[in-house]
């Protein structure tokens, strides 16, 4: 059985057996309970891994809301708030390589939410929408919280990754464009999932696409592959302003370039990016049939003496070549490094971060 096999038929042993109205909905949480949160500042967590400098956890000047990308794989449509599931430590490791790029400058508020299952993203009825907007309602809930009792003024950051995307995507319509709290909003990063040109300013009427490394006000997309990679008959589930609908994942998308943070074409490398893996105590990141707490001991460290070169394709999709990626390449369906979007680019994103809210507070 080929790669692609194996993950056709993954996709369909997580389809749910019920539809939405019909599964239990598990339990809404409750955002004024710290164990409601993945990560927050003054609290120690896999969000201050580094793998060189550790990051201090005293409150700093800006923060940064994240939403961390789909680490539930059973066949019900949301995933319930158990500390002891898999799911809990799929988001461990998701803060452990994603979010930990913010926490040099940012003081991490990340929410659990009740994401929707992985098989909500290839239905192709309604209730995939249906369990992606109840894990939304908690992103929306989880986000006033933040703003009303703990932001206190300063500058943000939104970041997600995938599911984490799509949510932050709707969540910048609803809550911050066109909204008294724009002018505390420096940038979003939100990688791995599309965001069509099209779309943008509907969504977005007073915010920008940003074109260079310190645009603030400012959204930032990308999606990653190797060389030569091509979506030409995917389609995605995309929240517009009129509500859902299905697009062609190979059209005009907003995307920039994680290594020089602009939209032309030229290939780019970067000496001063470090790429990042995850350890692990044991192998549970591969097995998505887990549903248990291992309990694994985590860490980061840098992919030493491997580099590579992104540029921007005319599919919009960032391209990827060199040693890294004929590394990595093995673990991947096809040349999609959908799995690395932001673990790529970490050091990069470290360093933007860093200069755009400098930029920002000029």
């Amino acid at each position: 059985m080929t790669p692609k096999e194996k993950y056709l038929q993954f996709i369909q042993s997580v389809k749910p057996q019920a539809v939405f109205l019909d599964d239990k909905e598990p339990s809404s949480p409750d955002y004024q309970d710290d164990h409601s949160w993945a990560a927050l500042p003054g609290r120690s967590g896999s969000h201050l891994m580094s793998p060189d400098e550790i990051p201090s956890n005293e409150y700093k000047d800006y923060d940064v809301f994240y939403i961390h990308p789909t680490g539930y794989f059973q066949p019900h449509w949301n995933a319930p708030l158990e500390p002891e599931s898999a799911a809990f430590e799929r988001t461990e490791s998701h803060l452990a390589t994603q979010a930990s790029a913010f926490s040099a400058s940012c003081n991490v508020y990340a929410p659990y939410y009740r994401q929707a299952t992985y098989f909500s993203f290839f239905d192709r009825e309604e209730n995939g929408r249906l369990a992606l907007d109840l894990a939304y309602s908690d992103i929306s809930k989880a986000f006033n919280f933040y703003i009303q009792e703990q932001n206190q003024g300063r500058p943000f950051f939104i970041a997600g990754h995938s599911q984490g995307a799509l949510h932050g995507q709707r969540l910048i319509h609803e809550h911050i464009s066109q909204q008294p709290i724009k002018k505390q909003f420096i940038a979003a990063y939100l990688a791995g999932y599309i965001l069509p040109v099209k779309h943008f300013d509907s969504l977005y009427p007073d915010l920008i696409a940003s074109n260079n490394p310190e645009d603030y006000h400012s959204i930032i997309s990308w999606c990653t592959g190797v060389e030569g990679f091509r979506r030409s008959r995917a389609h995605s589930a995309f929240w517009s302003a009129d509500g859902w609908c299905q697009e062609p994942m190979e059209q005009p998308l907003v995307c920039q370039n994680p290594l020089s943070w602009s939209q032309d074409s030229a290939w780019v490398s970067d000496e001063t990016n470090i790429s990042i893996r995850l350890k692990s105590s044991n192998l549970f990141l591969a097995d998505y049939h887990a549903t248990a707490h291992s309990h694994a001991k985590l860490s980061i460290e840098s992919m030493a003496n491997l580099g590579f070169e992104a540029k921007q394709s005319e599919h919009s999709m960032i391209e990827v070549k060199g040693s890294l990626i004929d590394k990595v390449k093995s673990f991947t369906v096809d040349g999609d490094l959908h799995n690395f979007d932001v673990s790529l680019f970490w050091g990069s994103i470290r360093d933007n971060v860093k200069r755009r809210a400098h930029a920002f507070k000029k």
